[in-house]
Formats: C-alpha cells, sequence, structure tokens
C-alpha cells in the first residue's frame, strides 16, 4: 500500500476541507498586466497533435471553459520552453499546457498528484497504469502565487493536459475539448493495471458519455464550463457517509462573470473556492447515483447530517464549512451557501449563489 493512499484513506470524507492558498495571494494586491489566455505546447507532440490543436483553435471562442478564460480569436500558441522562460506571460495569463509529462513546463506547473514512468502512470485517486492514458489537471496559476510576484492582482488557471503517450495526450485533449474535462483519467481500449493500489478508479473510455441533463448549461445566473472526474477516494467519503457507495459520481464546474477578479487576500480563498482545482468545491454541482431510488432516499438525508444541513421543503440548505481564515480580529465567515436534493436515484449537492450575479 502506497503511503499517501493509507493517509487519504484515513483521513477521507465527503466535505474535505480545500488546500489553503500559497503565501504570494496574501500580499496586498496591485494593478497587473491584463489577464489573457496562452496555449503551451510541447514541440515534440504537435505535429502528432496537430488536427487536434487545429480544432481547439477552432472551437477557443465558442468553448464555455476558453471564452470564459478570454479567448475572443485565435488563441496565441507557445512552445513550453519558451513560454517557461518569460515569468510575465506565466503569471498574468490563463495556461492552457499540453506537451509530455518530462516537458520542463509541465513538471513546473503541475501537482505531483501523478507520476510517470516507462511502465505507465501512476494517478492519485486512480492507480497505476499502462497504456495510452491521457490526464487533465487543473488549478490556479503556481507563477501567479510565485515569490517573483509581489502581488496578486486577481486569479489565473492553469489547465495541463499530458500523457504515459502522445496517443493518450491526443485522448485527453479531446476529453477537454469536447467535454470539458479538467481533471480526470482517459485511456484508449486495452489499457492495463500496473499495480493494485488502495484507491483505485478506472478510467474514462475516449468517447465517455456525462449526465449533463441533470446539469443545465446555465443554473441560477451561471455558466456550465467544466467537468470533474470523481476520484476514488470521493467514492470512499461518501460510502463511509452512507454506507452506501454510489454506481457513478460527477462534478461539473460552474463559472460567473468576476469569480477569478478579487484582489488580495480579501479574495484569495473564494478566487481558490471558485477555481479549477479538483478539490476546489465552489460554484459546483455534484451529482452522485446510488443503485435504485430508495438506495439515493437512505443516502440523501446521511449526507445532509454530515454536511449539517436543515430539511426545507424537498430540499436541505445550510452553508458550506468556513475556509478557516480570517484577518486578525474576524471570524472565518462560511464559504458559500449548499443546498442537497434527490432526483429519483440521483443525490445532487450545489453551492451556486444565486445572490452573486449573473455569467458572462
Amino acid at each position: 500500500m502506497r503511503r499517501r493512499d493509507f493517509i487519504a484513506a484515513a483521513g477521507g470524507g465527503l466535505l474535505a476541507s480545500v488546500n489553503p492558498p500559497s503565501i504570494g495571494a496574501f500580499v496586498n494586491a496591485v494593478a497587473g498586466p491584463a489577464r489573457g489566455l496562452l496555449f503551451g505546447v510541447d514541440a515534440r507532440v504537435s505535429a502528432k497533435l496537430a488536427t487536434a490543436l487545429a480544432s481547439l483553435q477552432e472551437a477557443a471562442p465558442t468553448h464555455p471553459l476558453l471564452r470564459a478564460m478570454g479567448a475572443t480569436g485565435k488563441v496565441p500558441v507557445s512552445d513550453t520552453r519558451k513560454l517557461l522562460a518569460s515569468p510575465k506571460d506565466l503569471a498574468y495569463n490563463h495556461l492552457l499546457l499540453i506537451g509530455r509529462p518530462d516537458d520542463p513546463l509541465i513538471v513546473a506547473a503541475w501537482q505531483r498528484e501523478a507520476e510517470f514512468s516507462a511502465k505507465g502512470a501512476y494517478i492519485y485517486g486512480f492507480g497505476g497504469f499502462s497504456g495510452d492514458v491521457g490526464y487533465v489537471e487543473s488549478d490556479r496559476s503556481p507563477f501567479l502565487h510565485s515569490l517573483v510576484v509581489p502581488s496578486a492582482p486577481y486569479e489565473t488557471e492553469v489547465i495541463t493536459i499530458t500523457g504515459t503517450t502522445d496517443e493518450g495526450i491526443a485522448l485527453a485533449l479531446r476529453a477537454f475539448l469536447d467535454r470539458g474535462l479538467v481533471n480526470g483519467v482517459v485511456a484508449a481500449n486495452g489499457w492495463k493495471r500496473t499495480e493494485t493500489t488502495l484507491l483505485d478508479r478506472d478510467p474514462l473510455p475516449p468517447k465517455f458519455e456525462l449526465p449533463v441533463e441533470l446539469a443545465p448549461e446555465t443554473l441560477e445566473g451561471y455558466t456550465r464550463v467544466a467537468y470533474v472526474q470523481a476520484s476514488e477516494d470521493e467514492y470512499r467519503g461518501v460510502l463511509e457517509d452512507t454506507s452506501l457507495e454510489p454506481l457513478q459520481m460527477a462534478r461539473f464546474k460552474y463559472y460567473r462573470a468576476g469569480a477569478w477578479d478579487g484582489k488580495g487576500a480579501a479574495a484569495a480563498f473564494d478566487n481558490y473556492s471558485f477555481g479549477l482545482h479538483r478539490r476546489a468545491y465552489g460554484n459546483t454541482l455534484w451529482l452522485a447515483r446510488f443503485a435504485s431510488e430508495s438506495d439515493a432516499s437512505a443516502a440523501a438525508p446521511k449526507i445532509a447530517a454530515t454536511a449539517k444541513l436543515t430539511r426545507s421543503g424537498e430540499r436541505w440548505t445550510g452553508v458550506q464549512p468556513a475556509y478557516g481564515f480570517a484577518p486578525p480580529g474576524q471570524q472565518s465567515a462560511p464559504a458559500g451557501p449548499l443546498q442537497l436534493w434527490q432526483q429519483k436515484e440521483w443525490v445532487l449537492m450545489s453551492t451556486l449563489d444565486s445572490t452573486k450575479g449573473s455569467a458572462s
């Protein structure tokens, strides 16, 4: 058993705390350059991904997430090695990075939740694989929250797309482009497990389907922009809380105009929560499908009790836990509203706040 798997399982739970922002977010904010969007592509794979990259460029202005990140036309594409030499561009732009796992910029950007080697990949919450495996992860930019940037005037997000092979990278890029995958694993037929771990969850197939009928494109003034694949530790959290394991889980990320525009320490936690990290639960619609409607009926009040929600008609309502940080002399405020309800065999939770304005 891997030590980190054991730690994750021992500390698992449905409503885990979000990661605290890095120290760079806690300085006084000043105006920075106009924020944009850049694509960074590993030159070693660009020829093999030519068709997918052309599709990405064509779709960028209408892709919900890329549009939210500032795509209005053709997005600039840079060689990852050249982009790595431009700290200002890295810090003050949203980034979509595509490359092999040993690409220096990929290595600098990602979160160390995956390990790649000659035998394949180990990905936290999913396990070890060989074959054509694609991997997508997202986070707020480590380049903005760094010592070279004295203050963070807004948030920037980084989406990293890589894989065990160039074919796997192409699968991951297609999953992002077609289905909005920003955190997860996709693999071609024929993949195999290289080891058995405590937290094994199968990768998505190339043409996976999503329960989008339960996740409208627009909801309460927000726009659906991304999908996060649930990892095995999340399934174990629900099992721990309800004694029932869902057959399927999904998280859809929604966006509203201005969600990443907050400045300085006061906005740092909101910026993180509203962002694309796999553990960032702000602006999210969460779904779990159980084996039957009766199982969902049994699970819903148990999840509500764990979340300290109160029954109100057909829904349970309450607030998300506080972020755990407050300025001196102040108490931590709740991170936002939380609602839970049942829809046939599904249990849904929402952290969308309808009082916060409209989507772009």
